[in-house]
C-alpha cells in the first residue's frame, strides 16, 4: 500500500499539472459520486497521511489509493480494465485513477468535513511537520496498550505510516514490533527514526514494488535502503544476524531478533 512517502511523491508530481486547472468532464465507475466538482477549479493538492486531498472551491476531493491504486496524469487513458476514474481538465490533461484490486476510495466532501472518514478525521500529526511533538508522542505511547507496531499503523499517534515504514523505523530505533511499553529513551529514538526514515524516503520518491509507481510513473528508489522489510532470512545490516518474519497486527512483520530484542520496556 502506498504510504506517506509514495503519496507525497504523487502529490508533488501532480500538483504541477492540476493546480489552477478546471474540471470539464468526469467519467468512469466512480464518476457519479463526483459530479459536484465538474466546472470547479483545483485550488490546491494536499496530502494528509496517506490521503490525497484536492481543493476545489468549497469542496474537497478525497482519494485514498488503497492497496494497488495509482493516480497519474496522462494525455490519454491507458488500455487497462482497471481504470475507475478519469477527470478531464480544461487544458486537455487527464487525471486518471487506476485501481486493480479496487480497495481505493474516492469521495467529495465540503472542505474540511471528514465525518464520513473516521481515519482522516482522527488522524495524528504529520511526522515531518512542526506539529509532531516528541513529548506529546511520548505521552501517547505511554498510554497505549497495543503492540507498538499496531500503534504506528493506527494513524492516531502519527500520520502516514504503513507496513513498510513501521518495520523500518522500529528497526532503526531498536524496538521489537510486539513491545507494549516504551521508556522515554526508546520513545525518543523512535521519534527521531520516524522523521529520519520518512524524510529520506520522500527524497528518494518512496519505495516502489510491482503495484506502485509514483505520479509520473518512474519507480521510487528507497527500496535499496530498506533494512528489514521483505528481507526475511537475509543478514541484518547492523549485526549480520538473519531477519525474521512474523504475523503481527494482521500484517507480515520483519525485524532483527538481535537488534530488536523483545525485552520488557
Amino acid at each position: 500500500m502506498p504510504e506517506l512517502p509514495e503519496v507525497e511523491t504523487v502529490r508533488r508530481d501532480l500538483a504541477r499539472i492540476v493546480v489552477g486547472k478546471q474540471v470539464v468532464a468526469i467519467r468512469g465507475s466512480a464518476a457519479k459520486r463526483l459530479r459536484r466538482i465538474r466546472g470547479l477549479r483545483f485550488d490546491g493538492l494536499r496530502r494528509r497521511g496517506k490521503y490525497l486531498l484536492g481543493l476545489l472551491g468549497e469542496l474537497e476531493l478525497i482519494i485514498h489509493l488503497g492497496m494497488s491504486g495509482r493516480l497519474l496524469a496522462a494525455p490519454e487513458v491507458p488500455i487497462t480494465p482497471h481504470v475507475r476514474l478519469v477527470i478531464e481538465l480544461d487544458d486537455g490533461a487527464l487525471l486518471i485513477f487506476v485501481d486493480r484490486r479496487r480497495f481505493g476510495r474516492v469521495s467529495v466532501v465540503r472542505r474540511g468535513d471528514y465525518r464520513s472518514s473516521p481515519t482522516l478525521m482522527n488522524m495524528g500529526p504529520e511526522p515531518l511537520s512542526s506539529h509532531f511533538n516528541r513529548r506529546a508522542f511520548e505521552r501517547y505511547l505511554a498510554g497505549a496498550k497495543a503492540p507498538i507496531k499496531a500503534v504506528l499503523l493506527s494513524q492516531r499517534a502519527v500520520a502516514g505510516i504503513g507496513n513498510i515504514y513501521a518495520d523500518e523505523v522500529l528497526h532503526r530505533a531498536g524496538i521489537h514490533p510486539a513491545r507494549r511499553q516504551t521508556n522515554s529513551d526508546e520513545a525518543g529514538r523512535l521519534y527521531r527514526a520516524i522523521r529520519a526514515v520518512l524524510a529520506a524516503a520522500v527524497r528518494h520518491r518512496g519505495t516502489s514494488f510491482s503495484l506502485h509507481r509514483d505520479g509520473l510513473l518512474p519507480p521510487g528508489a528507497f527500496g535499496r535502503y530498506l533494512r528489514v522489510f521483505q528481507r526475511a532470512g537475509a543478514p541484518c545490516h547492523s549485526c549480520g544476524g538473519p531477519i525474521a518474519k512474523v504475523r503481527l497486527a494482521g500484517r507480515s512483520t520483519y525485524f532483527c531478533p538481535t537488534c530488536q530484542a523483545p525485552s520488557d520496556g
